[in-house]
């Protein structure tokens, strides 16, 4: 045998080395000498029912075709051994092959041949060691979310017959998805230590694990080498022994119901409202959402925390957001990441944020006109009384509302002092236009334009604000014009004069 030596509860090749040492009793010409040495046919059987052992023969007969004299030939048995005790075991072994006893031959007749066939037992010795040796007897939870650490666990038993002393687990995966450590000082391969582990004695191994949020779900195995230092001091290694960890689908989170308030240019207090769904495959502990950073708006409230949410549970969430006044309205993309907490309390972000459109709506005027109204008349002057609304969100001071006319609407009085307005409010701005003679009865074009201080106290005016006068036709009177009037007025009164001197 090549090698005699066998551990307990392995599997291994037996190879047995048939040697072919016949001899010639009676020599003869060197071709036929040859002859009579060949064994032919040769077959090798593991008897396996006589061995006084747990083993298991895998293979069956083996053939070869022949072995010449004084040569050898390999024969490989699969073997499986059981929980054998150490020791030394024979194991027996039926060789058979036929071979030329003899040759008969002369110089004028063919040669003649005669065989013999051999069938006989053989043993061969084998040691099964006395030595430590281990196996994986248990497996804890070893389940991780993509994207996630958790812990691979399993019990290690001694199954040899000798204590390991100063031994080291030395745990390796073949995935490069799948690390031990935590994410920012991944490894392929650790360490563990275990000071001794007596034969039938367990322990429980474990390390912390984690796989990416790229790794596909399934299972991934993981090797196990224990190195230890045997009786005489010497390192030595077991078996490669195999355990796995189960991958599932990273956590995923989706936004829905998504909604705003006052979402449009120039506005600082804008909010973004939405619903956050825990849509598995895990539940999520400490839940937060954060809105990404954009070039368009800036964030004053960019985070919204809504606790522990399991599989399938759901809270509510806003933001708030500062839209400058140089932002463009229309539709714009908006990121969202979800922080959470794992079971060991470890921080995980979402490695896809998920993504939503949000239209931004057009400025909004802080002041609008409500209503317009004056009786002005061709040729007559009258006021003109304007509701003016205040649409913005903080009370402004100091409101002053000036309007602006063109022929033939002119004004005397184009001020109005509006003091203090609250968000909501409608003020009248009242002013005193008139229209010339000449002016038709119909709406001419005007605008208001509003002076304010906001609560910093900067000064800011509005654009013009587009209204309305409308000049109504005259409600009646005297039909003379207004000069004859006042003439006849004067010749009445002087006549009334002098009739009283008279007197």
């Amino acid at each position: 045998m090549s090698d005699d030596t066998f551990k307990a509860s392995e599997a291994a090749t037996l190879s047995v080395v048939a040697s072919n040492d016949g001899r010639i009793q009676q020599g003869g010409p060197a071709q036929y000498e040859e002859k009579i040495k060949t064994a032919q046919n040769v077959r090798l059987t593991v008897l396996e029912d006589q061995i006084d052992a747990p083993i298991d023969v895998k293979t069956g007969t083996i053939v070869r075709g022949s072995i010449p004299g004084s040569s050898t030939s390999t024969f490989d048995f699969n073997v499986e051994i059981g929980n054998a005790t150490p020791g030394t075991y024979d194991i027996p072994v039926r060789v058979e092959y036929k071979h030329v006893r003899a040759v008969t031959y002369s110089d004028t007749e063919q040669p003649e041949y005669i065989w013999s066939t051999i069938d006989e037992r053989k043993d061969v010795t084998i040691t099964v060691e006395d030595r430590p040796q281990f196996d994986v007897v248990s497996e804890g939870n070893n389940a991780v979310f993509a994207g996630d650490t958790g812990s691979l666990s399993f019990t290690l038993e001694n199954t040899g017959t000798r204590t390991a002393n100063a031994a080291s687990v030395q745990l390796s995966t073949q995935s490069g998805s799948l690390y031990f450590g935590s994410p920012s000082n991944a490894q392929g391969e650790t360490s563990l230590y275990v000071p001794t582990l007596d034969p039938g004695e367990t322990t429980t191994v474990s390390a912390q694990v984690g796989a990416g949020s790229e790794t596909s779900p399934g299972e991934y195995p993981v090797n196990a080498v224990v190195s230890y230092e045997n009786q005489n001091g010497v390192t030595e290694q077991s078996d490669t022994l195999t355990t796995g960890v189960q991958v599932r689908p990273e956590r995923s989170f989706e936004l829905r119901d998504v909604s705003t308030e006052n979402f449009r240019v120039d506005e600082n207090e804008a909010r973004i409202n939405a619903t956050v769904v825990n849509t598995g495959p895990g539940d999520a502990r400490n839940v937060a959402v954060q809105l990404g950073q954009t070039s368009t708006v800036t964030a004053t409230n960019g985070e919204s925390s809504v606790g522990d949410l399991a599989v399938g549970e759901s809270a509510p969430v806003s933001f708030t957001v500062t839209i400058p006044a140089s932002a463009e309205p229309g539709t714009n993309t908006f990121p969202f990441t979800v922080q959470y907490e794992n079971a060991d309390g470890d921080v995980r972000t979402t490695d896809t944020p998920i993504r939503k459109s949000i239209s931004i709506g057009p400025e909004r005027d802080p002041f609008t006109v409500t209503n317009v109204s004056t009786g002005v008349s061709p040729g007559g002057s009258d006021s003109v009384t304007v509701g003016i609304r205040y649409n913005g969100a903080e009370p402004v001071s100091a409101t002053n509302a000036k309007i602006f006319v063109s022929d033939p609407i002119s004004t005397s009085d184009d001020g109005a002092y509006l003091g203090t307005m609250q968000p909501g409010e409608t003020t009248n701005a009242t002013f005193t236009v008139s229209a010339g003679s000449g002016a038709l009865t119909k709406a001419y074009a005007a605008s208001i334009e509003v002076r304010y201080d906001d609560t910093d106290g900067d000064t800011k005016y509005t654009d013009g604000l587009p209204i309305g006068i409308p000049v109504s036709p005259s409600s009646g009177g005297l039909p003379v014009p207004l000069p004859v009037i006042v003439v006849a007025v004067l010749v009445v009164a002087g006549g009334a004069y002098v009739l009283y001197r008279r007197r």
